[in-house]
């Protein structure tokens, strides 16, 4: 990811860059950030979750968005786009979101350590958030930050056969279904 100018920017400056150039941008502190292109891996696995949870999840009050819409945290300061995630239809403000659910980020070189590091961070931040999901697109590995009250816990999903518990949406995430058609190493369990 990198900065597209020395300016800071407003908000509706932002959004206004946003409508005028083609891909994808994050606004943090007033920085302009391009965001990295996505591999076809990446898309992949946000692609298989969602549609996994959506045909799970269709007759709750959530949207579904893949890799298009903004998401605002640090109460405006920024306005991140994950690759995946589920929020409350009251939190639709039309330009971007608000009171997601549950976000999933997919690991890219450019991405380790916003993802691990400044995202985890802002995310935890946003009260209506459950689920924090970082997925490495290389390996079979995913780490699942879940809020219980206040509190965060992690747990790491390393073997297809496993599968996520998600209680806050009354759901299950086979392992096997994040990866599917995904090419991992032989070390890995295969999907059945």
């Amino acid at each position: 990811m990198e900065t597209i100018a020395e300016k800071t920017y407003t908000v509706e400056e932002y959004f206004a860059f946003c409508e005028r150039n083609a891909g994808r941008f994050e606004y943090v502190n007033g920085e302009i950030i391009e965001m990295s292109g996505e591999s076809v891996s990446a898309n992949q696995i946000a692609g298989n979750i969602h549609f996994y949870l959506r045909g799970l999840l269709e007759d709750q009050p959530f949207i579904f968005v893949q890799n298009a819409v903004k998401l605002q945290v640090k109460g405006g300061k920024a306005f991140r786009i994950p690759d995946f995630f589920i929020f409350h239809e009251s939190g639709n403000q039309k330009k971007y979101a608000t009171e997601p659910i549950f976000i999933v980020e997919v690991l890219s070189e450019s991405s380790i350590n916003t993802d691990h590091v400044t995202k985890l961070a802002e995310y935890t931040q946003i009260p209506t958030l459950q689920y924090y999901l970082i997925i490495e697109q290389e390996e079979c590995l995913v780490e699942v930050f879940n809020r219980e009250g206040k509190r965060w816990y992690v747990d790491f999903y390393s073997d297809l056969k496993e599968t996520i518990d998600l209680p806050a949406l009354n759901v299950k995430l086979p392992i096997s279904v994040v990866y599917k058609k995904i090419n991992l190493p032989a070390a890995s369990s295969s999907p059945e």
